[in-house]
């Protein structure tokens, strides 16, 4: 049993490192699913590493968190385009038939999957060069011989709790930095909502990493924080959700822009992406609307 936070923290990030190299054989295979759990693993590794930055020297976990975002900016690209097709797919499946207009279904069927194609041929292609590689060597060193501050040396609970009441901070801020409703496209506030999302999501994995069989012993007291900790990974995992479906809307109305530009330009008739993009708003502020009311309800006003 690991009994300081760095190794606590050093324990996880090694499961991590296993789950992403499990996954990328999916990847080669262009998998689907695959490419979401490598892209969530190497998510995860990058969040824990941002949330454990005290618990190591000065600047060194930043180059492997740069090559981290690159690597789920990758396989982003390989998931996304699919996420928002399937998305648009259902709402166009649920428009009556006498509203459906133009070519629609082809077009999002062709521009989505010609994305998808190109997102898991450059994540292939990148799992079998230098810089992937490069990167399982740096995770491997940094999980083997990492250079810990002081702070890694602080007995497991208390370390890990000081992190996961970090990222609740942060998260707060988020929220109270959320730009009000504006009358013009909402732009600003998506973003504030996209923050906050990213903030959950970050207080889920260190939260997740304080419930988890590493972090400290059997006695009562490290069983209660294990409980709390387990309690507020699953308030983060809620929001992640909710806003998760709001940031999905915002991708699918950028496409359906995009193709409504298209198809005007063309001589097409473009009333049906109108149509989705119009459901997409109305999808996103009921997202937008459950997040604030779980917020409120388990952040009330003191």
């Amino acid at each position: 049993m690991a009994t300081t936070a760095g190794d606590v923290l050093l324990a996880y990030l090694g499961q991590q490192l296993a789950e992403l190299r499990t996954h990328a054989a999916g990847v080669r295979a262009k998998q689907p699913e695959e490419v979401h759990y490598m892209r969530v693993a190497a998510r995860r590794l990058r969040s824990l590493l941002a949330s454990g930055r005290p618990l190591f020297e000065d600047g060194a976990v930043e180059p492997v968190r740069t090559e981290l975002r690159w690597l789920s900016g990758l396989l982003g690209a390989g998931r996304d385009p699919g996420v928002v097709h399937d998305r648009l797919t259902l709402l166009l499946a649920r428009e009556p038939e006498s509203l459906r207009f133009g070519p629609a279904a082809q077009r999002i069927d062709e521009e989505l999957d010609v994305l998808t194609a190109a997102g898991l041929d450059a994540a292939c292609e990148a799992l079998g060069g230098e810089r992937y590689a490069q990167l399982l060597t740096a995770l491997e060193e940094l999980v083997g011989a990492a250079p810990l501050s002081a702070k890694a040396a602080r007995p497991s609970g208390t370390g890990i709790r000081k992190l996961v009441a970090k990222d609740e901070r942060r998260l707060r801020r988020a929220v109270d930095a959320l730009p009000p409703q504006a009358d013009d496209s909402g732009a600003d506030r998506d973003a504030g909502l996209h923050e906050i999302r990213k903030a959950a999501k970050r207080l889920r994995y260190s939260a997740e990493l304080a419930a988890s069989r590493h972090s400290g012993g059997g006695h009562t007291s490290a069983k209660k924080q294990r409980r709390r900790a387990k309690k507020t990974a699953k308030s983060a995992a809620k929001i992640q959700q909710l806003l998760g479906q709001h940031q999905d809307s915002v991708m699918a109305r950028a496409q359906l822009a995009e193709l409504g530009g298209r198809a005007l330009r063309s001589g097409e008739n473009g009333f049906t992406y109108g149509r989705l993009h119009a459901r997409e708003e109305s999808l996103a502020a009921d997202a937008e609307r459950s997040f604030l009311k779980l917020w409120h309800k388990e952040h009330p006003t003191r």
